[in-house]
This record gives C-alpha cells, sequence and structure tokens, in this order.
C-alpha cells in the first residue's frame, strides 16, 4: 500500500496556511489510491499564533515547532527520521490542485528508478505556468540552466526537483543526506540535490499535470532584502557549479576567466560582483565536497536525458 508524508516548511506563516491547509485536506480527500497520506508542519518562526491556528482548524495534521530556524534545511532532519515511503515537500506559500496527490503518487510509486517528481507551478490565479522542464548547458566556465517550454504537455525528464513543490523517494533523499547546508540560506539546494541524484543514475521528472499554484516569493520576500537576495541566488549558482560541474574542462575555464568576469561585474553589476566576491569563502568548502561525490552517470549521459519523454523504467544509464 505505502505511505507519504506531505511536509510543509512555514515561518510565522500564519496567512500562507490559512490559505494552503484546506487545500491539502482536499486534495487527500481527493486523492483516489490506497496509500496512507500523513501531514506534517513544521514551524521554523516557533509562532504560537500559527500553532494554535492549525491544531484548533486541522487537528488531523502534526504540527512541530523546529529546534532553530534553518530554513529549508531544517527539514533534513525530519526526514531523515520519517518512515513512509515518500516525503512531498510544500513551501507554505502555496495552493494545491485537488488532483496533484492523483498525479504525483502513481508515477513515483510505479518506477522504482525515481528519485523524485517535480509539479508544475502555476501562478496564483492559474493564469501562467512558472515553471517546465528545466535543462542545463556548458559554456567557457559556466553552467546556464533554463526553463523550457511552459506549455510542454508531456511528462519529461527534467534537471531537479523544486524544493518546496516536489515528492521524493525518502531513501534516497536520505541517502543523498538531504539539502546541502552550502547553500544556506536559501537557493541551488534543491539543484545540487537534484544533480547529485543524476550522478548516482537517479532520474527527476517534471510532470505538467501535477499543478500547484504558488505566491510567488511570498515567503522569502518576507525575510529577504532585493539585493541581498539577488546576491544569495548568484552567489550559490557559483558554488553550485563548483561542486557539481563535470564537463571536461570547466573548472579550468571558471578560474581563468575569474578575473574577466569580476571587471565586468564590478562596472555593470554590483550586486553579481558582490556575490562573486561573497562565494570566495565557500569555494575551498564546495571543492572538498566534489571530492567527496561519488559519480556512477557522467554529465554528458544524464544531461542528454533531459526534456526527454517519461517512458516508464525502461530508460536506464548509469554503471550497472
Amino acid at each position: 500500500m505505502g505511505s507519504c508524508t506531505i511536509l510543509i516548511l512555514t515561518y510565522k506563516g500564519k496567512h500562507h496556511l490559512e490559505l494552503l491547509l484546506p487545500t491539502v485536506r482536499e486534495s487527500i480527500s481527493n486523492y483516489h489510491g490506497k496509500m496512507r497520506i500523513d501531514v506534517m508542519i513544521v514551524d521554523n518562526g516557533r509562532d504560537e499564533a500559527t500553532r494554535d491556528f492549525s491544531q484548533d482548524n486541522f487537528p488531523e495534521f502534526h504540527y512541530d515547532f523546529s529546534a532553530v530556524n534553518d530554513y529549508l534545511f531544517s527539514l533534513n532532519a525530519y526526514i531523515s527520521r520519517l518512515e513512509t515511503d515518500f516525503v512531498l515537500i510544500l513551501n507554505d506559500d502555496m495552493r494545491m490542485d485537488k488532483e496533484v496527490l492523483n498525479e504525483l503518487i502513481p508515477v513515483i510509486s510505479n518506477d522504482s528508478s525515481l528519485f523524485a517528481v517535480t509539479s508544475r507551478i502555476m501562478d496564483w490565479d492559474g493564469i501562467y505556468t512558472a515553471s517546465a522542464v528545466r535543462t542545463a548547458r556548458y559554456k567557457r566556465g559556466w553552467v546556464y540552466s533554463y526553463y523550457l517550454n511552459p506549455s510542454e504537455t508531456q511528462t519529461k525528464y527534467t534537471l531537479y526537483p523544486g524544493g518546496g513543490a516536489a515528492i521524493f523517494r525518502t531513501a534516497l533523499f536520505n541517502l543523498l543526506k538531504g539539502f546541502d547546508p552550502l547553500f544556506r540560506p536559501a537557493y541551488y539546494e534543491d539543484a545540487d540535490l537534484g544533480v547529485r541524484a543524476w550522478q548516482k543514475g537517479w532520474k527527476t521528472l517534471y510532470h505538467p499535470k501535477a499543478i500547484l499554484f504558488h505566491r510567488e516569493g511570498g515567503t522569502i520576500n518576507d525575510q529577504f532584502k532585493k539585493n541581498r537576495l539577488e546576491q544569495t541566488i548568484y552567489k550559490n549558482q557559483i558554488l553550485w557549479m563548483i561542486k557539481n560541474a563535470r564537463h571536461p574542462g570547466f573548472l579550468g575555464w571558471f578560474f581563468l576567466l575569474l578575473p574577466y568576469r569580476l571587471l565586468i561585474y564590478f562596472f555593470n553589476s554590483r550586486n553579481h560582483f558582490r556575490a562573486l566576491l561573497n562565494s570566495f569563502a565557500k569555494i575551498p568548502d564546495a571543492l572538498l565536497k566534489r571530492r567527496e561525490l561519488s559519480i556512477r552517470a557522467s554529465d554528458t549521459e544524464w544531461l542528454g536525458m533531459l526534456n526527454l519523454p517519461y517512458a516508464g523504467q525502461q530508460l536506464n544509464f548509469g554503471k550497472q
């Protein structure tokens, strides 16, 4: 029969949970399968008003104060203790389509080679799609990742699962030791997790019929100023590349072009310039983690699978 935990991360998020939790209850009620579905809410803000709202109105959902506010990384400890087969991680600034469990659960439960299935994320009003199949390419010491066609209707292989919008196979998540704290406080921790899974031969899908609705930046904008947010994203992109990129000659090109990029950013983008400088302190950690990775599938091998239509368990790769 199997089991799944819906794991919701919040930070003083009563105003978010008021909109999300009714849709969680509706999605569970509308689920047609036999899998047991549990719900756990993890509060990084230790906010009593948020806890009281949840417990008064949704007593069937478990609620817990995390020991510290460690952003998404707080969930690693919780997931390491889960006994359920799957974990669906949600940001609190989402709402669920009532069919989303009927779309996600059968796909991941029927294919043991899948690491994760990520949802289609639409804007709050369901007017446009903010996500799609994501792919990547190398060019002269840089890795460019980007979305493809947002109107995609086929389930396809994608670069990584969204950290707050995807269902994961719990055992594989824990084998990877979850989200890497190298990327504190936020951003690129999900991209890092997805690439590490691909390097192991574990696949991630984008499922356009599994729909979540998102108030973009609803949570992160509560905690970050615009300049700091941009610098954090760019700094973590650099660390993500250094840790994971395996294309021949990548590191050589990166460090060769580093002075050029510093000069260009100094005159054209102070946020990018500061982000690059801020990354220097963490680059030794990224290089050390790079050496520790166990690679079964080459970048050429798994990058070539991105955007291919899903073919069940027929598509195998990596060192068998």
